[in-house]
């Protein structure tokens, strides 16, 4: 038996199918005969939008008796078979009801389009802007702090799949990949940019400019995002002036889908994020599960 991920969004958990035994030995025989379409899970894309299928035993031994590891990446690259077999998956999934109609079409778009598409290279160091935007000079008018980059805190094997965008952009470590809206009962059901707002203001952000005192530090600055019917996505102000985020399970980062360090989240290279909903602070006091 083995349950196969569908790697594909920042903030809602990503779609799980499991395989009963006499199906998963068909597709791990054929897996096996296409070594070159799988690769390690922290290996492949891992920005924003489909990264592929995750494929995981359930069962000890059963993966080793197809040669093939316990847990491995699969459809995530432009390898002919691995796409084919990602297509058949994902439709599954759309069968099984695990996906929508609407985000299984997405996919399908995104595994046409996965063959041109570049892994992001080593993050651009190069100098930012001279002089902050206009709308970034304003916000100096609400007092916020800014946190230096730190990776490691987020990329701790103990942690990185059990925390999401919004985790990090709230600066809340809670393990349990935390969703707007659900700790005061108000998680949106719809995404889009009007729904995950209002989720986010439940749990007690603000929009910016509308400030917090003192006694609410640390009062961080987020930028929210959305693939409007498909997911959302968070990022964090840091202090060294460029902006941090974390795409889901995957790993807390301060560069784009091109590789290009995100020193404006509304210009970011985010697809299919296309929606850029607007600034917010988060405070101590903001409730987060």
């Amino acid at each position: 038996m083995i349950q196969i991920t569908a790697d594909i969004f920042s903030g809602r958990p990503n779609p799980t199918l499991v395989v009963e035994p006499d199906e998963a030995k068909e597709l791990l025989q054929e897996i096996s005969q296409n070594q070159s379409a799988i690769s390690p899970v922290d290996q492949g894309y891992q920005g924003l939008g489909y990264r592929g299928l995750i494929v995981e035993a359930l069962t000890d031994n059963f993966a080793s008796k197809f040669d093939v590891p316990e847990t491995f990446r699969l459809g995530h690259s432009g390898h002919p078979k691995g796409l084919e077999i990602a297509d058949r998956v994902l439709t599954s999934m759309q069968g099984a009801q695990v996906l929508d109609t609407e985000v299984h079409a997405l996919l399908v778009r995104e595994l046409q389009q996965l063959a041109s598409r570049e892994e992001p290279s080593e993050a651009d160091l190069s100098t930012p802007p001279a002089a902050p935007p206009a709308a970034e000079a304003a916000a100096r008018t609400c007092w916020i702090e800014l946190g230096k980059f730190n990776p490691g805190f987020w990329n701790n094997s103990a942690h990185i799949g059990k925390n999401n965008c919004y985790n990090y952009a709230s600066n809340r470590r809670t393990d349990t990949f935390a969703q707007p809206g659900l700790a005061t009962g108000h998680q949106a059901a719809v995404m889009a940019c009007a729904n995950v707002t209002a989720a986010a203001l439940s749990d007690g952000l603000h929009h910016r400019f509308d400030c917090f005192p003192d006694s609410e530090k640390p009062r961080w600055l987020m930028a929210l995002v959305v693939a409007p019917g498909y997911d959302y996505h968070w990022y964090r102000k840091q202090k060294e002036g460029f902006w941090g985020h974390k795409p889901g399970h995957t790993a807390a980062r301060n560069f784009d889908n091109n590789g290009a360090i995100v020193w404006n989240p509304e210009t970011a290279a985010r697809l299919p994020y296309t929606n850029f909903c607007g600034y917010f602070y988060a405070r101590k006091s903001q409730k987060i599960k």
